[in-house]
C-alpha cells in the first residue's frame, strides 16, 4: 500500500494532460505519477526527463511535447515561488544523508556545501552523519534526515514510522519534497558513480575541511 495515497479526481486536474499521454502510452496511469501530482512541476519535469532518457516513439508527437513542455515552464515557476517547499538548506541535508547512505562521495562533498550555501550552519554540516545523537538538530530535522538515511539504502530501508514522523512536523506537499530529492540524487548517486566523475576544486576543499572526520575522502573522484 502506498505509504502517501495517490491523488483522485480534481485534484489531478492540473496533470491531466500527462495523465492522458501516460494512458496513451500505457494503458493506464501509474500511481506514482499520482503521488507526485501534489506538485505539477515535478510531474511535468519527470515527463520530460523520461521522454528524453527512455523515449515515447509513436506515443507522444513532438508537438504535444513542446506543448507539454511549455506547461511545466508554467508550473515551474508557480513551483518557484511556492512558501510550502521544504527548506532549500534542509533539502540539500537529506540529499547528502541519503548520498552518504548509497556511498557517492562526489554528491557528499556537494549537498555539504550547498547546505551550507543555503543556510545550514558549519556546526550542522560537521555533525549531520551523527544527526540522531547531536543537539544542533531539531526533532523536525531528525524526520527528515532520517527519512533521507533510510531511502538511500539498498534494500529501501524506509517505514511508516518514518512517514508518522514525518507528518508531525511536515505537509504531504514537503513530504513529496523531500522524495523528490532524495530521488533527483538517487539518479546523480548512480550517475557521478558510473562515471567516476572528477570532483571539483572547490567541494573537495570544503568537505576535505568538514567531512574529513567523519570519514569522508575524494576517492574515485580525484
Amino acid at each position: 500500500m502506498s505509504k502517501l495515497k495517490p491523488l483522485s479526481g480534481k485534484d489531478l486536474e492540473a496533470i491531466q494532460p500527462i495523465m492522458d499521454a501516460a494512458e496513451k502510452g500505457m494503458g493506464f496511469v501509474p500511481n506514482s505519477i499520482k503521488i507526485m501530482g501534489r506538485i505539477p512541476a515535478l510531474v511535468g519535469s519527470f515527463g520530460m526527463l523520461t521522454v528524453n532518457i527512455i523515449g515515447q516513439a509513436g506515443q507522444l508527437s513532438p508537438f504535444a511535447a513542446i506543448k507539454l513542455a511549455f506547461k511545466n515552464m508554467g508550473w515551474t515557476a508557480k513551483n518557484i515561488k511556492d512558501k510550502e517547499r521544504a527548506p532549500l538548506y534542509l533539502k540539500n541535508l537529506v540529499a547528502h544523508v541519503s548520498s552518504n547512505a548509497s556511498g557517492c562521495r562526489y554528491c557528499q562533498a556537494h549537498t555539504a556545501g550547498e547546505a551550507h550555501n543555503h543556510g545550514a550552519s558549519i556546526e550542522k554540516i560537521e555533525a549531520v552523519w551523527d544527526f540522531e545523537n547531536s543537539p544542533v538538530f531539531d526533532e523536525s530535522e531528525r524526520a527528515a534526515l532520517r527519512f533521507g538515511f533510510a531511502a538511500g539504502q539498498v534494500p529501501n530501508a524506509v517505514t511508516e514510522e518514518h512517514f508518522a514522523e514525518l507528518r508531525k512536523h511536515f505537509s504531504e506537499k514537503q513530504i513529496v519534497d523531500f522524495g523528490a530529492t532524495i530521488a533527483l540524487f538517487g539518479f546523480l548517486n548512480r550517475w557521478n558513480d558510473t562515471f567516476g566523475t572528477e570532483l571539483e576544486g572547490e567541494p573537495i576543499a570544503f568537505a576535505e575541511k568538514h567531512l574529513a572526520k567523519s570519514g569522508w575522502n575524494v576517492g574515485k573522484h580525484k
